[in-house]
């Protein structure tokens, strides 16, 4: 009965697998006795209510009869696991882009916050085409593939213009100096970043104080009917974290929020890097 698919699953498949695994908790069964009823391994369940796997209505229709839901509930669980989401350019996955950047996509079509914590390259959401390119290059992408990936990057940034949708950047200062593009090229993305900083809906601010958690970047997303997501960048491979493993990470976002610059403080602290950055300082 489960789908058989491997990728990621989405947000709608974790608030589906959470709601279910309340009902099993109200009839008042353990993870054993359903899955000695469905022939099923333990672990099949636990994942499929995490949200680990994707799974058919057939699956929800089997738990529903189980846990013995009411009828008109147990329609709605099963119209719910009948959604379809809709598709993006990640469904048709194009050559050159990685599994993770499709799924990262996928993901950020059901967001409502996003914060992208940054200690030393600007976060990608907020890089220009050459700035990106140049990212790229540093990491080794193939040359055949820095194509593909920056249109993917630019169809990423679209969520900048979503109205329901807020997102904050946090920044280290070694991100406002790390210059892997030329003198002019540097200036216009740190233009780009001051540009940012002025709409409703984005939040960007810098943190200078000394921190450990400047020992990595990390992307925590929040959605409406799911627990939140944290994407975490490899140099080579990326890794996802869900609910309960992500509380170190949402902990993190309000440390940093504390020590971070104002709003103001960091579009006059970008004035000064822009400025030195234009003279050579």
């Amino acid at each position: 009965m489960l789908s058989g698919n491997r990728k990621p699953a989405s947000p709608k498949d974790r608030a589906l697998g959470a709601e279910l695994r309340k009902l099993r908790n109200a009839a008042g069964m353990s993870l054993a006795a359903v899955c000695e009823v469905l022939n099923w391994k333990e672990s099949t369940l636990s994942r499929v209510e995490r949200g680990q796997r994707s799974f058919s209505p057939e699956t929800v229709m089997a738990l529903a009869l189980i846990y013995k839901i009411p009828h008109d509930l147990r329609e709605k669980l099963i119209a719910w696991a009948k959604e379809t989401p809709s598709l993006g350019w990640w469904d048709r996955q194009p050559a050159g882009i990685p599994t993770e950047l499709g799924a990262l996509a996928a993901y950020e079509q059901d967001v409502t916050r996003a914060v992208d914590w940054s200690p030393g390259i600007v976060p990608g959401l907020l890089q220009t085409p050459a700035y990106a390119e140049a990212v790229m290059r540093e990491w080794g992408v193939p040359q055949d593939d820095i194509g593909a990936r920056l249109r993917a990057r630019r169809r990423r940034q679209d969520l900048l213009d979503r109205p329901n949708v807020e997102y904050v950047a946090l920044l280290g200062t070694s991100a406002l100096r790390n210059q892997l593009c030329d003198r002019e090229e540097f200036v216009q993305q740190l233009q780009h970043i001051h540009r940012m900083s002025l709409r409703d809906s984005l939040t960007i601010r810098i943190v200078e104080k000394p921190t450990a958690l400047a020992i990595g970047s990390w992307y925590l997303m929040y959605f409406d009917q799911a627990g939140p997501a944290v994407l975490i960048e490899h140099h080579e491979s990326s890794t996802f974290l869900f609910d309960e493993e992500t509380k170190a990470y949402v902990d993190a976002r309000r440390r940093l929020s504390n020590g971070a610059l104002s709003e103001q403080e960091t579009r006059d602290r970008l004035e000064v890097e822009i400025d030195r950055v234009r003279t050579g300082g």
